[in-house]
C-alpha cells in the first residue's frame, strides 16, 4: 500500500487534497468561480424584436410544441438493428455530449432570482442572477470535484461493486474489475444522502450509462498515475486529452464540416474572448445548441450481456439501487457497462445514437416533460429566435414553408405559431433534421456555428489548453474509445 509519508511528492499532494476539499465545500455552499457567469454570445439579439413574445399564449403554444416532440409510438427496434431514426454515431457519444454539458454548466440561481408560481416562467430581466458553479472551461471540474483515494492520495477514489444477489444467473462483464462504481455515501434515512455519490453535483449519477462514463474518467486518471505521474501532472494530462477528444473527436461528429474547418483554420469570427477573465458561458450554447442528448438517446439499449434491449428508464441509478434493506449498497457487479456495445471496440458494430432532429424517444409523457423543460427554459432566459440568429450570421433562415418542410407531418400544426419566430433549441434541431439539409447526420449552419465557436473559445481559455501557443501534446490522438481503453488498464491491475 502506497502511503504519503514525506518528501517533495507528499507535501504538494497533501496541500492539493486540502485545497480540493475546500473547493468542494465551497461549491456545495453555492460559491461561484470568479468572473465566470452566463451571458449572450450574440448581445445584439437581446431586444424584444429578436425573442419570443412574453405573453400567456406563447407558453400554451410551447406546451403544445413540446407534446409534438415525443416520438410517435410504435414497435421499438432492437438496439443493434439499424432502423429509421438511427444515426451513424456510436451510442456512447450521446452520453459524452451529456457529460460535457454537465461538466461545463452547473447552474444556480441567486436567492433573489427565485420566483414562485406563474412568475417562475416569466422571462428574466437579466442573466446577472444566474451563477455557474463550474469554471466554464474544458477542465473536468465534475471529475476532480470528488474525493481522492485515502490510501494513495494521487489517485481518485473509485467505488467498489456489490456482489450479485444470491441465485442471480448474471455475471460481471468480462475484464471488469471489482471497483467500477462512483464512490458513494453509506445508507442513510435521508433520501438525498442514501447511497448518493460522493461529489457535490449528483447529475452524472442519474443514469447508469452516464455514471459509468464518469467512472471511466476517474479510472483514466488513475491509469495515468500508474504510469508514474504526480497528481497534478495526471490531471493536466487528462484535461488535455479531454480537450482533444471534444475538439477533434466529438466536434467532427456533430458539426457541419465546412463550419468546423472555418473555425479550426481561422478561429472564431463571431464570439472572440481575448482574456480568460472575460469568459462566460453563452446561454445560446448551454440552453440550446448543446442540448442534444435528449434527442440522441435511444428508447432501449443492449447495456451488457445480462441486459439486452432494456428500456432506458430501467437503467436509472435509483431503480438499480432500489429494494430497501435488501437493495445493494453500491452498483451490483452484473450492472457494469459493456462499452463494446456502445463504441467500435469489437467485431460487432455498436448500437447507434438517434439522429439529430425534433423527436425524443421513450415514454411519451417523459419525452414531453423533457421537451417542455428545455423550451420553457429558453423562453425564460430570453434566448433569441432561430431566425434572428440565422439572419445575424448572414444565413437564409428556415421560416414559414421551409421550416414546416423540415418537420415531420405530425409536428407541423404545433409548429405553426412559431413559423416566423422559432425557439432557438427547436430551430437548431429542425435545422439538423431537415431532409433537404443535414438530414440528422450533424447540426445545421446555426447550430454548428454556435457549438464550434463556443467550444473552441472555451477550450482556448481552459486550464492547460492544448490550443495555447507553443503547446505540444504528449499524445497523437485521444478519442472516446481511447478513454475507455485507458480506463480499462485499471481493471487489469
Amino acid at each position: 500500500m502506497e502511503m504519503c509519508v514525506g518528501g517533495e511528492e507528499a507535501r504538494p499532494s497533501l496541500r492539493e487534497a486540502i485545497g480540493e476539499r475546500v473547493r468542494a465545500l465551497a461549491l456545495e455552499s453555492g460559491a461561484r468561480p470568479a468572473d465566470h457567469g452566463f451571458g449572450f454570445m450574440f448581445p445584439a439579439l437581446t431586444g424584444p424584436a429578436h425573442r419570443l413574445a412574453p405573453e400567456p399564449g406563447t407558453l400554451k403554444a410551447l406546451t403544445r410544441l413540446a407534446a409534438s416532440m415525443a416520438e410517435p409510438p410504435g414497435a421499438l427496434p432492437p438496439p443493434r438493428t439499424r432502423s429509421a431514426g438511427d444515426s451513424d454515431l456510436p451510442a456512447a457519444y450521446t452520453y459524452l455530449v451529456e457529460f460535457l454539458r454537465n461538466d461545463l454548466v452547473w447552474e444556480r440561481r441567486a436567492p433573489d432570482e427565485e420566483r414562485p408560481g406563474p412568475e417562475a416562467f416569466a422571462p428574466l430581466p437579466s442573466l446577472s442572477g444566474l451563477l455557474n458553479r463550474r469554471s466554464g472551461g474544458l477542465d473536468l471540474d465534475s471529475v476532480y470535484d470528488a474525493p481522492r483515494d485515502p490510501e494513495t492520495v494521487r489517485r481518485m477514489l473509485v467505488g467498489p461493486l456489490s456482489p450479485k444477489p444470491q441465485g442471480c444467473p448474471h455475471a460481471r462483464p468480462p475484464r471488469a474489475g471489482e471497483r467500477n462504481d462512483l464512490p458513494r455515501h453509506p445508507r442513510s434515512p435521508e433520501p438525498g444522502r442514501d447511497r448518493a455519490p460522493r461529489m457535490s453535483d449528483p447529475r452524472n449519477d442519474e443514469h447508469l450509462i452516464l455514471g459509468q462514463m464518469h467512472v471511466a474518467f476517474l479510472k483514466a486518471h488513475n491509469a495515468l498515475i500508474a504510469s508514474g505521474l504526480s497528481f497534478e501532472a495526471a490531471r493536466r494530462a487528462l484535461r488535455r486529452r479531454f480537450q482533444w477528444m471534444v475538439l477533434f473527436d466529438l466536434l467532427p461528429k456533430l458539426v457541419a464540416p465546412d463550419v468546423l474547418e472555418d473555425v479550426m483554420d481561422e478561429s472564431p469570427r463571431l464570439w472572440r474572448v481575448e482574456r480568460p477573465a472575460a469568459l462566460f458561458m453563452p446561454v445560446e450554447l448551454s440552453a440550446a445548441a448543446l442540448v442534444l442528448a435528449p434527442v440522441m438517446r435511444r428508447a432501449s439499449y443492449d447495456y451488457n450481456g445480462n441486459f439486452r434491449n432494456i428500456e432506458r428508464s430501467a437503467l436509472a441509478t435509483r431503480s438499480v439501487l432500489a429494494g430497501g434493506r435488501d437493495g445493494p449498497d453500491t452498483l451490483p457487479e452484473h450492472h457494469v457497462i459493456a462499452w463494446d456495445g456502445f463504441l467500435p471496440l469489437a467485431a460487432d458494430a455498436p448500437q447507434r445514437a438517434r439522429r439529430l432532429d425534433t423527436h425524443i424517444a421513450g415514454a411519451p409523457e417523459s419525452a414531453e416533460a423533457v421537451a417542455s423543460h428545455h423550451l420553457l427554459r429558453g423562453f425564460r432566459l430570453g434566448l433569441p429566435t432561430g431566425q434572428a440568429v440565422a439572419r445575424h450570421l448572414g444565413l437564409r433562415p428556415l421560416r414559414d414553408d421551409t421550416l414546416l418542410a423540415a418537420l415531420p407531418d405530425h409536428q407541423r400544426v404545433a409548429a405553426l405559431p412559431f413559423c416566423e419566430a422559432t425557439p432557438l433549441w427547436f430551430y437548431i434541431l429542425a435545422e439538423a433534421g431537415d431532409p433537404d439539409g443535414p438530414a440528422g447526420r450533424h447540426l445545421g449552419p446555426v447550430g454548428s456555428r454556435i457549438v464550434a465557436e463556443a467550444l473552441w473559445t472555451l477550450a482556448l481559455h481552459s486550464d492547460a489548453s492544448i490550443l495555447a501557443p507553443g503547446t505540444l501534446p504528449d499524445f497523437a490522438r485521444f478519442s472516446l474509445s481511447d478513454l475507455v481503453l485507458l480506463a480499462g488498464e485499471e481493471d487489469a491491475r
